[in-house]
């Protein structure tokens, strides 16, 4: 809720939760924060989001961004298979694709609205 346009946590490598909700966010780059469980990065301008590298995550709030169909079906494809494990959880709504996505990309994870 602090109107950010930028945030760097790249050097934030021990990083486990990030809440950077209602900003004003056009990128965020997590590929650094591989130790991160939970981004809550919902209510931004994010046009892309790369979470390949975060292997451990299981909690996902993307809604009301800038996220068309395409780049929400990668971060499907790269989220953590959470099978045989308890459900990751994602929010996706209010984007551009959302209505047009793959949920069937994202393996165990729970759709929240």
């Amino acid at each position: 809720f602090n109107e950010l346009s930028a945030l760097d946590v790249t050097k934030n490598t021990a990083l486990i939760y990030l809440d950077c909700i209602k900003n004003e966010l056009s990128a965020l780059d997590v590929s650094n924060n591989t130790a991160l469980r939970r981004l809550r990065c919902f209510e931004n301008q994010l046009s892309a989001l790369d979470v390949s590298n975060n292997t451990v995550l299981t909690t996902l709030y993307c809604s009301r961004n800038q996220l068309s169909a395409d780049v929400l079906n990668r971060i499907f494809t790269d989220l953590p298979d959470r099978s045989g494990m308890e459900t990751g959880k994602i929010s996706i709504e209010d984007n551009p694709g959302t209505d047009t996505c793959d949920r069937s990309k994202a393996k165990n994870w729970k759709f929240l609205q």
